[in-house]
């Protein structure tokens, strides 16, 4: 019984095949994709609902309306399909609205399945630039259906012959349906933005798609191949660098419900480099390995070191703006040892001359003189090395020796609100690499932010303690507490964000320009939660200052 059906059954396997493969791209995509037929919603993969926040299902027959912000928006689009250009390509950037309300800027990509019949099932792409997430649970909820529908044709299999037409029927009638979902899918491989490598089971790259050789400048497989096996990329987060082969075989899960997830540095041909986010996921088919996915975060990226060096502006502004508040404070701090010392200067010089050496306490004022000269220099040099427009070249940074002297230089406000500061520093910290003065500006901004809480709060007996200690993986922490008020919880995460402050007269820039700071050295800079009295802002830092 199974010969006469032996050519239907390898074509519905062919099929099947296909169609996994497309299904779990479908499934998986970092990217929003939908099906739609008359300006309805057909089919939508998780990533758009989530991205969009519906439920399963929830958009499934709704009109694409309910996306768009404007109705100017949805009429525009809308004559531009009914007269789809010739290329059956359409690319537009927009404003979408999620289901709260807020809006997504997306670059949505539409193409038809038949640009001959406009009432064919179109197919979209919406990707939003800056979100991420995983697929783990689409890729679980596709296996399930997968079984489903195996132990479906196993059971139907197992009929008798007196249901052998009705079967051979609804056989065929799979497999023309699973020929239109293979078709469907080799659009959306062929045309989705992102880069998609297929290898097999011995991991051996035997697919790419054309976004894939777009990305690294191959015109076909073999060419990527030798690519692979010769251009070096490197991974952030751990600082390791690989090939690209080798790369590719780092995000192939060993097993089929688990997905794979890096952030890759590329140094492309002409010397710029290239991000991408990589993501693999095993393909349940025989003879096949994984799927990985190439996302391209290049212009993000770009677009990201343009902001810091804006914000790297600002806070250069903000340090000469809190300058001026130190300027008077500063001068008369400075002049009464400066004063001091000219006056033992003068009167050793003029009353003693050559007896300096016969008189002792003569010597003794010397020596005060001199010392008076020195902490002048000091604060002098504190300040100037403050107020400067830093040079971008990273430095060796002793940060026992930045603490004392970012502590020196508020020795003046410390006295004022008679706070008593308490240092508890590691001996045997390694150096930090880094950008001396920015680092200044966060103990600055912390130290300062804590002497007005306590004063603003009236505390009783002020007191700040910082501590710097040495972690594993060549990492140092320091921590800053008070005894002050401390930040309410409901906004431990937005006093982080610009235009944020529990100060009546502040700007809110601080902690933000702080927290900046300490990301683009690598680090990062939180408040600790489990602290009950006061605040504690907990800085993390690398030895080796981290490229972003």
């Amino acid at each position: 019984m199974g010969l006469p059906n032996a050519p239907l059954d390898t074509a519905v396997r062919s099929a099947e095949t296909d169609r996994l493969i497309y299904e779990q791209v479908f499934d998986n995509a970092l990217v929003g994709i939908c099906f739609m037929q008359q300006r309805r919603f057909l089919r939508i993969n998780a990533r758009m609902e989530e991205m969009l926040g519906y439920a399963q299902g929830e958009l499934l027959g709704q009109s694409v309306r309910a996306v768009y912000s404007r109705q100017e928006d949805f009429d525009e689009v809308g004559r531009i399909i009914e007269t789809f250009p010739t290329s059956n390509r359409y690319v537009h950037e927009r404003p979408l609205v999620a289901k709260d309300g807020s809006l997504l800027w997306c670059l949505i990509s539409g193409r038809m399945i038949d640009p001959q019949d406009p009432e064919t099932t179109s197919v979209w792409i919406v990707q939003d630039m800056s979100s991420k997430k995983q697929a783990e649970d689409q890729l679980a909820r596709s296996n399930q259906r997968l079984e489903q529908i195996v132990q479906s044709r196993t059971l139907n299999l197992q009929k008798t012959n007196a249901a052998l037409k009705l079967e051979v029927e609804r056989r065929r009638e799979s497999e023309r349906a699973m020929i239109e979902s293979r078709e469907k899918y080799r659009v959306l491989i062929r045309n989705i933005p992102l880069g998609i490598v297929i290898t097999d089971g011995a991991g051996e790259i035997v697919e790419i798609n054309p976004a894939m050789q777009g990305f690294f400048g191959a015109n076909d497989l073999d060419a990527f191949n030798r690519m692979a096996a010769h251009t070096s990329c490197a991974v952030l987060g751990d600082g390791t660098t690989m090939n690209l082969r080798d790369l590719i075989q780092a995000c192939s899960p060993p097993v089929t419900r688990r997905v794979e997830h890096l952030t890759a540095r590329w140094a492309a041909p002409d010397g710029k480099p290239r991000w991408f986010d990589v993501a693999g996921v095993r393909v349940p088919v025989r003879d096949l390995g994984c799927a990985i996915v190439f996302l391209d975060r290049t212009e993000q990226r770009r677009a990201r070191a343009r902001e810091h060096a804006q914000q790297q502006q600002l806070a250069h502004a903000t340090r000469l703006s809190m300058m001026g508040q130190f300027a008077s404070a500063l001068a008369h701090e400075l002049g009464q040892p400066l004063n001091a010392c000219i006056s033992y200067a003068a009167g050793i010089e003029h009353r003693l001359g050559p007896e300096l050496q016969k008189r002792p306490d003569a010597q003794e004022a010397l020596s005060r003189i001199q010392l008076h000269l020195h902490q002048a220099g000091d604060v002098v040099k504190n300040v100037r090395a403050f107020v400067a427009k830093h040079r971008p070249e990273d430095e060796e940074i002793d940060l026992a020796a930045l603490v004392h002297g970012t502590v020196d230089l508020l020795q003046l406000q410390l006295r004022e609100a008679a706070v008593v500061v308490k240092l508890r520093i590691a001996e045997d910290l390694p150096r930090l690499r880094g950008t001396r003065v920015e680092l200044q500006q966060v103990l600055v901004n912390l130290l300062a932010n804590a002497i007005d809480a306590m004063r603003g709060a009236g505390t009783r007996k002020p007191q700040i303690e910082v501590r710097v200690s040495r972690l594993p993986r060549q990492r140092v922490r320091l921590v800053v507490t008070d005894n002050g008020p401390g930040v309410p919880e409901a906004m431990r995460e937005s006093v982080f964000q610009a235009y944020t402050t529990t100060k009546a007269g502040g700007l809110g820039m601080g902690l933000m320009m702080c927290r900046t700071i300490v990301e683009s050295h690598g680090g990062d800079l939180l408040i600790d939660p489990k602290r009950k009295r006061g605040a504690a802002f907990r800085a993390t830092l690398p030895v080796e200052k981290n490229e972003s």
